[in-house]
């Protein structure tokens, strides 16, 4: 076997297990979207990931509370009527192409996100991620646990300073903001490039 013959066969299976890591249609809305929120809605039952069908002013669950994406940038944003913080996720969902998640920014989901993602590596950072999410037991509550190759990533501890109380996630989403930098060899993610440009 060449060496070109060779490195061409090592590319198309890296390709196919990156398709079967993360590619997906399993999110089941019938058109792409390009924003997905994480929250519990009076309208679903128990359904954490929805998209806001504005032509009908409802929600629109996702199929599955599961998903594999790569992580592309993540930051805070006012948004909504209410100008409210929201933590934005930036991913590639493979097949899907690319999506913005939002959710609070002072949410247990949040927290659970970001303290998770403190605890990988530059390298891990960059490697196909796993998501899933669950309904809490008290109202409006949204667990969030991630995985990477099939194990769980418990970021708790990274929640709490020396004295027990809770971190705030903005302290938090700078250490991950700094980790994604170097994992992908930038001096500023692509929100801060956005808003440089402006």
């Amino acid at each position: 076997m060449t060496i070109s013959t060779r490195s061409a066969s090592l590319q198309q299976q890296e390709n196919e297990q990156i398709q079967l890591w993360y590619g997906t249609t399993l999110l089941g809305w019938q058109h792409p979207r390009k924003v997905a929120y994480i929250n519990r809605h009076s309208q679903l039952q128990d359904n954490c990931l929805y998209f806001w069908n504005h032509k009908d002013g409802i929600p629109e669950a996702a199929i599955t509370q599961d998903f594999i994406f790569l992580l592309e940038d993540i930051y805070t944003e006012v948004r909504g009527e209410f100008k409210a913080q929201k933590l934005v996720i930036d991913v590639d969902l493979g097949e899907d192409g690319p999506i913005r998640l939002v959710t609070g920014i002072n949410t247990t989901c949040a927290t659970s996100i970001v303290s998770s993602l403190c605890m990988l590596s530059p390298a891990l950072l960059r490697s196909p991620l796993e998501l899933k999410l669950r309904p809490g037991k008290s109202p409006g509550v949204v667990k969030a646990a991630l995985y990477v190759d099939k194990e769980w990533v418990d970021g708790r501890s990274l929640c709490r300073d020396e004295a027990g109380k809770q971190l705030p996630t903005s302290e938090l989403l700078l250490e991950v903001q700094t980790l994604l930098k170097h994992s992908i060899g930038v001096e500023q993610l692509p929100h801060q490039l956005r808003k440089n440009m402006m």
